[in-house]
């Protein structure tokens, strides 16, 4: 795969990680839907497919992980432990730890919002 295409293909795919995101932080706390979460699955096989076909020439694990290394990552997997378990198993507990440590000491206080 060419640096052309290997940007194209890992900008969609980024695109699509932060979709995921945001729909996940939108729902309500309690049941987390199974589609959605089918659909994160899926998109880590995507992931690490492109890593696959990248074979380090553009692209490292690294860059694919820091996708999910976001202050809104780190509340769903609070939330939502199956997420958080989804996400542990396919990259480790390495990038729980950063996705964690990503939310460690934000607040989401209204308060603060509305400043």
């Amino acid at each position: 795969m060419n640096a052309a295409q290997a940007d194209e293909r890992f900008d969609t795919l980024a695109a699509q990680v932060h979709e995921w995101v945001e729909s996940a932080v939108a729902l309500d706390e309690g049941h987390f839907p199974n589609e959605l979460l089918s659909d994160l699955r899926d998109l880590m096989d995507e992931l690490k497919a492109f890593l696959e076909d990248d074979e380090g020439q553009n692209y490292k694990r690294k860059d694919v992980t820091e996708l999910f290394v976001t202050p809104e990552m780190a509340e769903v997997v609070e939330r939502f432990p199956k997420v958080r378990r989804v996400v542990e198993n396919t990259w480790g507990a390495a990038l729980m730890d950063q996705i964690e440590e990503e939310g460690s000491g934000l607040t989401f206080d209204e308060e603060d919002e509305d400043e």
